[in-house]
């Protein structure tokens, strides 16, 4: 089965005041880190989808296709629609990252995808929701392709009957919205 890894880095940091896929984190981007962790996992490709700020994360990184999102300003779910899109003739399954959750890892990104292992739909499971990280077959591209808002992928793993096998994010779901979210993962590393 052909996976590719699909990281989300388009938004513009508005919350935050400035680029945070740029922000260092133990002198690495943000950004980086997550391309790094996605890189350790052996099945596919990692693809970035880049929006706001694009031209200046893409010279900062590497390790990663960039797939261009123009219409960022439309929320998450158009970067999760145009990375499906793109991908959707490629690869036989997506497992979807967001750039700002640096305490993911791979070793609980080869729990998920084994708990993956073939079947439909594989997600993370925190504060009572489903979200991501999370892998997706080949039979919900289209319902990737078709997600609007911002809401991402929530609203679809959430609808899903019968629910989708999921794994506790437990203290690494934390993400990176504010410079204070910023200050305290650093303080508790």
């Amino acid at each position: 089965m052909k996976t590719a890894v699909l990281i989300l880095a388009a938004g513009e940091s508005s919350r935050y005041g400035s680029a945070k896929q740029l922000v260092l984190i133990d002198g690495k981007p943000m950004l980086q880190h997550c391309i790094d962790t996605a890189n350790q996992l052996s099945f596919g490709e990692v693809y970035t989808v880049l929006g706001s700020h694009g031209d200046e994360v893409s010279r900062h990184i590497s390790g990663t296709d960039i797939i261009y999102n123009p219409q960022w300003q439309l929320g998450l779910s158009s970067s999760i629609a145009i990375g499906a899109r793109h991908l959707k003739d490629e690869v036989d399954a997506i497992l979807i990252l967001l750039a700002d959750q640096p305490r993911i890892n791979s070793e609980y990104l080869k729990r998920l995808v084994a708990l993956f292992n073939g079947e439909e739909v594989a997600c993370s499971e925190y504060s009572n929701h489903l979200g991501v990280p999370a892998i997706f077959g080949k039979s919900y591209f289209g319902a990737l392709m078709a997600l609007t808002g911002d809401k991402g992928g929530r609203a679809l793993l959430e609808s899903l009957c019968p629910a989708p096998k999921s794994l506790a994010l437990g203290s690494i779901a934390a993400d990176i919205d504010y410079a204070a979210d910023l200050a305290e993962l650093i303080q508790c590393t």
